[in-house]
Parts: structure tokens; C-alpha cells; sequence
């Protein structure tokens, strides 16, 4: 064999080693493991006495619900909200919640709250008669 050709071999078996470690190492990266994290989610409207609410707007697992209610204190079923993140990622997704409801007299008022974990995260209060209350919260989901 001529010594060039001998360096040609071992050039190649080199460059084909250094490709193959490359592509092991590109290839593990990214697989990075994600986490699962969750929030549990509650909706409540509450309006005075004498009030009545008539409808509720509210967002979950996606979607928008839309339900027609009676009386003067609705409270969602608590949702679970959950998101797969790498180490470091964060998504915030907003929650709202929408009542309507006719009060009694001027000085009604109607409350829409939003729970993230068990813990009042947001709250808002309308007065009068012809009542809308609209509550936003970002949720956060974080992996640290």
C-alpha cells in the first residue's frame, strides 16, 4: 500500500468516527426530558342578595364554556390544567372567567374570582343593576 493511500484510510476512518460521535451526541440532546406540571383551576361568581346570575363564561382544558345558571352563587368544577416542560421553560396560559347577571337595584354587586391551587389568584367586583364581571389570571407553568 502507498503511504498516501494509508493516509487516506485513516483520514476517512477518523472523519466517519468524529460523524458518528457527532451524531449520537445531537441526537441525545434532543431528547431532553420534559416534566409534567399541573394546575388545579376553580371559577366562583357571587352576587348579592336579591341578585340573580344568568350566565357564565369560563375557560378550561382548552375550551370555552358557556353555561346558563340561576341564582346568586356558581362555582366551577375544579379543572385540572397540565403542561409537559424541559428544565428552565415557562408558558403562561390565561384563565377568565365571565358573569352576567341582573341585580336587584343599583347597589348590587356581582364578584368573579379565580383560584389557581386553592389560592384566590385574582378578583373583581361589578355594582349595579344590569351586572358583567370579567376576571383574567396568567397561570404560570414553570420547571426550575
Amino acid at each position: 500500500m502507498t503511504k498516501q493511500r494509508k493516509v487516506f484510510q485513516r483520514f476517512t476512518t477518523v472523519c466517519l468516527t468524529l460523524i458518528g460521535l457527532f451524531a449520537v451526541v445531537t441526537s441525545c440532546h434532543g431528547e431532553e426530558e420534559k416534566y409534567e406540571v399541573a394546575h388545579k383551576i376553580m371559577f366562583k361568581a357571587e352576587a348579592s342578595a336579591g341578585s340573580n346570575i344568568t350566565h357564565i363564561t369560563h375557560n378550561g382544558k382548552g375550551e370555552v364554556n358557556q353555561i346558563d345558571v340561576s341564582g346568586t352563587t356558581w362555582i366551577s368544577p375544579e379543572i385540572t390544567e397540565t403542561n409537559r416542560l424541559r428544565v428552565g421553560e415557562t408558558v403562561n396560559w390565561t384563565k377568565t372567567v365571565i358573569a352576567d347577571a341582573i341585580g336587584a337595584n343599583a347597589s348590587s354587586t356581582l364578584k368573579v374570582q379565580i383560584y389557581v391551587d386553592g389560592v384566590l389568584k385574582k378578583e373583581v367586583i361589578t355594582t349595579g343593576k344590569g351586572l358583567t364581571s370579567r376576571a383574567d389570571y396568567d397561570v404560570e407553568f414553570k420547571v426550575n
